[in-house]
């Protein structure tokens, strides 16, 4: 036993510990020794050569100690209590350890979905006050994403601060929410209480059921959206949507469909709907006549569109120019350097062919 060697020989002991490469697992068969000996303790106590030595050790492994000790303190089998860990390492400092002891709170409240937050920040010592915030919402959200309601979340975790719960009870409607349950419904259920929230859960709500195919009316109604700018938006969106999925509906009838009445809303759905039929290779003309496109820029900007489409189409440019009816003196001089870049690159493409025949041949 080591309790038996002569001070002389525990000295050579602790040396040739100490001298080791890797300090860190020096540091610790040392703290090992001391734990287990009493008389090895003594001597690091009583020699200050030795004591000296040992604390130098202590500095060096200082930032590797905290290292694994969060990583001690993170590992979801680990049982250690957040003190526990912090002895092992002989972590010192209070910012350190708080760490620490957030971090085992934390550690056991994923771990076991049954620990409410107070049982987590009494088990790890966290006596940090902002620290206990940040658990006890951890735990509520835990608890909400296992489809607890707000209230008892919050309740059982004993989450007092206002804002907190304030994102809680919207964290938990939200879920609802994507669970396609109607606003009102998901708020009442959650006691969102907070004006703004409740009408961006409306929104959501509403949101969710335009990209089910609703119109937008019947979604506004269902969810309560009473926010005018917020009707306004998925008005907006639920017209767009059905011009990007019926190639054949023209922007009139989505706007009358989703009840858009915004003007300047009303321009750029007509706008999007022309833009999609001259992709379809639609003339600019009965494209900007058959979703009603009265702006005269927007005009412009579709003819122009349309000409430089059939350019890429190897139209010449005025033939794109007069079947488009573009009238902009400027937008036509664009059409045409972009007719000329064209025929210049086609050329060029032409030359580079013709010389590679040419010279297949010779070489045959």
């Amino acid at each position: 036993m080591i309790g038996n060697l002569p001070s002389d020989t525990l000295t050579e002991v602790f040396r040739k510990v100490a001298n080791q490469a890797d300090k860190l697992a020096a540091f610790y068969e040392i703290k090992a020794l001391r734990s287990t000996n009493q008389r090895f303790r003594a001597l690091i106590e009583s020699d200050q050569t030795i004591r000296s030595e040992f604390r130098k050790i202590q500095q060096e492994t200082r930032s590797a100690r905290f290292r694994e000790a969060m990583i001690d303190a993170h590992n979801p089998a680990g049982t250690r209590t957040a003190n526990d860990i912090i002895t092992y390492h002989d972590v010192d400092g209070p910012v350190g350890q708080d760490k620490i002891k957030e971090q085992a709170a934390e550690r056991d409240i994923k771990a076991n979905p049954d620990m409410v937050a107070g049982i987590a920040i009494e088990r790890n010592d966290v006596t940090n006050r902002l620290l206990q915030g940040t658990i006890k919402e951890q735990a509520a959200k835990r608890d909400i994403k296992a489809n607890m309601v707000a209230g008892i979340a919050i309740e059982r975790n004993g989450v007092t601060d206002r804002l907190t719960q304030d994102r809680i009870k919207w964290r938990a409607a939200k879920r609802d929410i994507k669970a396609n349950m109607v606003a009102g419904t998901a708020i009442e259920r959650n006691d969102v209480t907070d004006p703004d929230t409740q009408d961006k859960i409306k929104e959501q709500a509403a949101e969710r059921d335009i990209k089910a195919n609703m119109v937008a009316g019947i979604a506004i109604e269902r969810n309560d959206v009473t926010n005018r700018l917020t009707q306004d938006m998925i008005k907006w969106r639920a017209a767009n949507r059905d011009i990007k999925a019926n190639p054949d509906m023209v922007a009139r009838t989505a706007i009358e469909r989703n009840d858009v009445t915004n003007r300047l809303l009303q321009g750029t759905i007509k706008e999007q709907a022309a833009e999609r039929d001259i992709k379809a290779n639609m003339v600019a003309g009965i494209a900007i006549e058959r979703n009603d496109v009265t702006d005269r820029l927007t005009q412009d900007k579709i003819k122009e569109q349309a000409a430089e489409r059939d350019i890429k189409a190897n139209m010449v440019a005025r033939t794109a120019i007069e079947r488009n009816d573009v009238t902009d003196r400027f937008a036509q001089i664009r059409i045409m350097e972009h007719a000329a870049l064209v025929e210049e690159f086609s050329n060029a493409v032409r030359g580079l062919g013709e010389r590679f025949r040419q010279e297949g041949g010779r070489g045959r």
